[in-house]
C-alpha cells in the first residue's frame, strides 16, 4: 500500500510528526475512510493533522513539553465576557440562580505558519471540548469541593462542560466561542472560574482515557452573595445578544429589576427574553 506523502499537505510546525511502522497502515485506513466519505477539503485537512498528532499519542503516550508550548502558543483563549456576581444557591437545586453575566470565551487560531484555509480549518474543528471549574480569589486553589458534611456535593453545579460555537461577535469579527450560561454556586464568597480547553478525537475515545489540555484561562475574581446581599444581574451584553441572534444557545437578559422605576413591568430580572 503505498505512502500518504505529507508533503501534498502543508502542516503546521507544531503538527509535523515524523512517520514509523507503527503509524502507516492506521494513517493509510484513515485516509482511505475519510476519502470514501467524502469530507469537506478543509475537515479532511484538520482531521489528517489530528490524527497525525492522535499518532504521536500512541506511540509516545502523551505530547512533548515543546510540541505543547506550540500549541498554546498558536491556540490561546481569551475571556471575551466575564463573570461579576452570583447569588449563593444552597445545597437544594429548587431556587437556582445562574452565574452573571454568563462567562464567554473565545479561541482564537492565531500564528505567523498558519494559512487562512488552515485557521478556517481549526476554527471548526467540531471536538473541542472545554470544561469549567471553580477556585479560591487567589487561583491556587481548586474550591470544587465542598466542607465534610457536604462533602457529596460540588460547590460549582450546572453545565460545566461547553461546546463550539463558531460565529460573529459584536464587531463582526468570525470567532470560536464557548459560552457557560448554565453556571451556579452554591456557597457565597470569592472566586475565580477557570477554563481548560481539549481536543477530542472520537475514533480514539474509547482507547485513550485522557486527551492532552491545549491552554487553560481563569477569570477575574467575581463574588457570590446571599440572597439579601445579591445586587441583581446585569443586561445582557451586545456580543451575548450578537452570538444570541445567530443560533448560541445563551440566555439573554434586560437587568437589574432594581434599578427600574416603580410601575415597570414586573418581569424578573433574570427572565430569558
Amino acid at each position: 500500500m503505498a505512502r500518504h506523502k505529507t508533503s501534498d499537505i502543508m502542516l503546521p510546525a507544531a503538527w509535523r510528526i515524523p512517520w514509523d511502522r507503527q503509524l502507516d497502515q492506521h494513517m493509510a485506513r484513515v485516509i482511505k475512510a475519510m476519502a470514501q466519505i467524502n469530507f469537506a477539503s478543509n475537515m479532511h485537512h484538520n482531521l489528517f493533522m489530528f490524527t497525525t498528532r492522535e499518532g504521536l499519542l500512541h506511540r509516545n503516550r502523551m505530547l512533548s513539553s515543546s510540541t505543547t508550548q506550540e500549541l498554546q502558543s498558536t491556540q490561546p483563549i481569551a475571556v471575551r465576557q466575564q463573570p461579576r456576581a452570583a447569588r449563593a444557591c444552597g445545597f437544594g437545586d429548587r431556587d437556582r440562580r445562574v452565574i452573571d453575566p454568563p462567562p464567554i470565551v473565545q479561541l482564537r487560531i492565531d500564528g505567523p505558519g498558519l494559512s487562512e484555509e488552515e485557521r478556517r480549518a481549526y476554527l471548526r474543528y467540531p471536538n473541542y471540548v472545554m470544561n469549567c471549574s471553580i477556585w479560591d480569589e487567589s487561583g491556587t486553589r481548586d474550591a470544587s469541593y465542598m466542607p465534610d458534611e457536604y462533602n457529596h456535593q460540588r460547590r460549582l453545579m450546572g453545565s460545566l462542560v461547553g461546546t463550539p460555537f463558531v460565529g460573529d461577535d459584536d464587531q463582526n469579527q468570525e470567532g470560536c466561542f464557548f459560552c457557560f450560561s448554565d453556571l451556579s454556586c452554591r456557597t457565597p464568597g470569592a472566586f475565580r472560574l477557570k477554563f481548560t480547553l481539549i481536543m477530542i478525537d472520537p475514533a480514539r475515545a474509547s482507547i485513550l482515557r485522557h486527551f492532552p489540555t491545549l491552554t487553560e484561562i481563569k477569570t477575574d475574581i467575581f463574588q457570590v452573595y446571599s440572597a439579601k446581599e445579591f445586587p441583581g444581574m446585569v443586561a445582557s451584553s451586545s456580543l451575548a445578544k450578537k452570538l444570541k441572534e445567530q443560533g448560541c444557545i445563551i440566555s439573554i437578559k434586560k437587568g437589574n429589576e432594581r434599578a427600574r422605576p416603580r410601575g415597570a413591568d414586573g418581569r424578573s430580572d433574570d427572565e430569558d427574553d
